[in-house]
């Protein structure tokens, strides 16, 4: 007997079943991608964290039932800089961008720069470093502080990349000192004031994900805590514990089953939605709307900065909100208006089309993107008050 094969189907009946196939294997993948379905976050067992991880520390825990436990964090800001080659400490614009907003918006009290550079070589880009890291340097608060940078847990599994050494940086420097961590590419848009006061041990925003996979972490770029907070003591211990040299599982995947256990205790975790620490997602998209520039200027550019609308009356509020809808009209506007910080996510601009991929003074001045928009008030505040001088722009 024969065996039996598509081909030795009538022409009708095969392309039938390939039609039918094709529509099974559609369905398949549509379900797949498609069905309503909730997503498993990462857990972590903690009864493998040892008690010693709160040794050091009084509790953050409220102890009086009903009360809530009033916490003040310190207007201090921290930067993690960790060098690929050590003989050279250089700051770019961007880094510029975000360190100046931080220092105009929240006038801090110190702006710390975590770097393992030697200091000899930090003192000497002080001096002689190109015009951006000069810049930085001379603004008023900044303060390095010299690091060793880590280069294995404590149960012996070795941290290789920049990124995962700089994340054990982070949570150390707000385990020490408290105050607020910003990633160089997050950029201040107003005050935080009431976020520090909020009476919360920490404050973290959750990131915004364009799909469902990557929705509901919370943002390790941007996060607020006292000094030795319950938080920040376990996420430093857990991260010990649990890294296993993975992208995000000791930085993201950690803190957002960690945090997400703490908020029922009683003034220990504040989440904020995605607007306020990041309204725009890493997603390549995002990043696209986001920095390419347009054709033409946009109608709304007045009003995408971030600033506190000036309102004491229910008729003022109206008169605000009638204003951010002209604004709203253009399709490639966002409105920025409920964010604190913009968590501007870069790394993959040069795979923008049709851009030279260039972020300079001109690029922001001229506003024709959202992000030189968002960034604009305090890159102009830096222009009016001599720190970039005229002769740049002109």
């Amino acid at each position: 007997m024969a065996a039996f094969t598509l081909s030795s189907l009538p022409a009708t009946r095969r392309l039938t079943g390939v039609a039918v196939a094709s529509l099974v294997f559609a369905s398949f993948l549509s379900y797949i991608f498609l069905s309503s379905s909730r997503y498993n976050y990462p857990t972590f067992p903690f009864s493998s964290v040892s008690d010693a991880a709160c040794d050091d520390i009084d509790s953050t825990i409220n102890k009086a039932a009903g009360k809530s436990a009033q916490h003040g964090i310190p207007n201090i800001v921290h930067y993690v800089w960790l060098l690929k080659d050590h003989t050279e400490f250089r700051l770019s614009f961007r880094v510029f961008i975000s360190i100046y907003s931080a220092h105009l918006f929240w006038q801090p009290e110190t702006i710390f720069i975590h770097t393992d550079a030697n200091p000899d070589v930090y003192r000497e880009a002080q001096i002689f470093g190109d015009v951006w890291t000069r810049r930085i340097l001379a603004l008023p608060a900044i303060t390095p502080h010299f690091v060793q940078a880590p280069n294995v847990t404590e149960k012996g599994v070795k941290i290789v990349r920049l990124e995962h050494k700089a994340d054990f940086v982070r949570m150390s420097a707000l385990r020490e000192y408290g105050g607020v961590y910003l990633d160089t590419d997050a950029v201040p848009l107003r005050d935080i004031g009431s976020l520090q006061n909020s009476g919360f041990a920490n404050v973290l925003g959750l990131q915004t994900g364009l799909s469902m996979r990557f929705s509901g972490y919370l943002n390790n770029g941007v996060m607020m805590s006292v000094k030795q907070s319950s938080l920040m003591e376990l996420y430093y211990h857990a991260a010990q514990q649990f890294f296993d040299g993975r992208w995000a599982t000791a930085s993201v995947d950690l803190l957002t089953d960690l945090a997400t256990r703490l908020v029922s205790i009683p003034s220990e975790v504040l989440i904020l939605e995605p607007r306020a620490f990041s309204p725009m997602s890493w997603q390549f998209e995002d990043q696209n709307r986001l920095f390419k520039p347009s054709s033409t200027e946009l109608v709304g550019h007045l009003l995408s900065s971030s600033t506190t609308p000036d309102t004491t009356t229910c008729r003022d509020a109206l008169a605000w909100l009638r204003q951010r809808e002209l604004a709203e009209r253009d399709s490639q506007e966002v409105d920025f208006s409920s964010s604190y910080v913009l968590h501007a996510f870069d790394n993959s601009l040069d795979k923008i089309w049709g851009w030279d991929h260039v972020i300079d003074v001109k690029y922001v001045l001229e506003r024709r993107s959202i992000y030189a928009r968002a960034v604009f008030p305090a890159v102009w505040h830096a222009v009016q008050g001599g720190i970039i001088p005229q002769d740049e722009i002109d």
